[in-house]
C-alpha cells in the first residue's frame, strides 16, 4: 500500500492566510496574542474589517477572538500558519540563494509565492536547498510537521551600553529592510551599542561606521550577546 493521502482541509483565501501569518509571526516573537489595532496595522487595514476577518477566521476554528482579550490562534489555526510561514520562507531561501533576489525582494515575492506553493513541492525546495534552518531575515523555519522554533534572545534595544552582539533575526518590511541593509546590518553581522539614550535612539558601531538606530527598529533586531568590551583602564605609576 501507498503512504496515505494528507487530510483535505478546508480552502483559505490569500487574505485569510495573511492574517494567520501576522498572526502567527507575532505570536512567535511576542509570546502572546495580538490586539485587533496591532493586526490592524500590520496589514495595512481598518478594525472593522480585521475584527469580521477575525470572526470569519473564529468560525472556522482557526483564531479564538474575544473584543477585549483580542485575539490568538488555536492549535489547529496555529499549524495551519506555521505551514504558509514555512512555504514563505522557503520562498525566500530560494528567491535570496538561487535567483539573486536581495533581502526586500525575496520578501515581497515570496508574499506571493507562498500562495500558490503547496506543502509537498515545499518540501522538495527544501531538500534541493539542503534543509536550511532560517530564512534569509534569521527566522527560524518551521518544519514539516508544523514545530516552531521561538528563539529566547533579548533585542538589541534590550544589550546594554558595551555590549557586542551578533545579529540574528530582522524586521521584513521594506523600509526598515532598506534601512538596516544600508548600513550592513544583516543577519551574521556584529554590532558594538555604543551609547543608550534613556528615551531616544542607540547609538551602534556595525564595522567602522557608528549609526544610530531608533529605540522602535532596534526591539525588531534579535540578538546573540557576546561579552562586554573591556574599558582599558590607566594605572598611575607607582611612586
Amino acid at each position: 500500500m501507498g503512504n496515505p493521502a494528507r487530510p483535505a482541509r478546508q480552502r483559505l483565501t490569500p487574505a485569510e492566510e495573511e492574517y494567520l501569518e501576522s498572526m502567527f509571526t507575532h505570536e512567535r516573537r511576542f509570546g502572546r496574542g495580538i490586539r485587533v489595532a496591532e493586526l490592524a496595522r500590520e496589514l495595512g487595514v481598518r478594525d472593522p474589517s480585521a475584527v469580521q476577518m477575525l470572526r470569519k477566521l473564529a468560525g472556522k476554528g482557526l483564531v479564538r477572538y474575544g473584543r477585549r482579550l483580542g485575539a490568538r490562534l488555536t492549535r489547529s489555526g496555529a499549524r495551519r500558519a506555521a505551514m504558509i510561514v514555512r512555504r514563505h520562507e522557503l520562498a525566500e531561501r530560494l528567491l535570496h540563494d538561487v535567483f539573486g533576489r536581495d533581502l526586500c525582494r525575496s520578501h515581497e515575492e515570496a508574499c506571493k509565492f507562498e500562495h500558490i506553493l503547496n506543502d509537498e513541492l515545499a518540501d522538495e525546495i527544501e531538500a534541493i536547498l539542503g534543509k536550511p534552518e532560517t530564512c534569509p531575515h534569521g527566522n527560524p523555519i518551521p518544519s514539516k510537521d508544523g514545530r516552531v522554533v521561538r528563539l529566547d534572545v533579548p533585542s538589541l534595544a534590550d544589550a546594554e551600553e558595551g555590549a557586542r552582539c551578533e545579529i540574528l533575526t530582522i524586521p521584513e518590511e521594506r523600509e526598515a529592510l532598506q534601512r538596516l541593509m544600508s548600513l550592513n546590518i544583516i543577519p551574521g553581522s556584529k554590532v558594538e551599542v555604543v551609547e543608550k539614550s534613556p528615551l531616544g535612539a542607540l547609538m551602534v558601531r556595525c564595522g567602522d561606521a557608528q549609526v544610530a538606530l531608533s529605540r522602535e527598529l532596534a526591539s525588531r533586531i534579535l540578538v546573540r550577546l557576546h561579552d562586554r568590551k573591556r574599558r582599558r583602564h590607566r594605572h598611575g605609576a607607582r611612586g
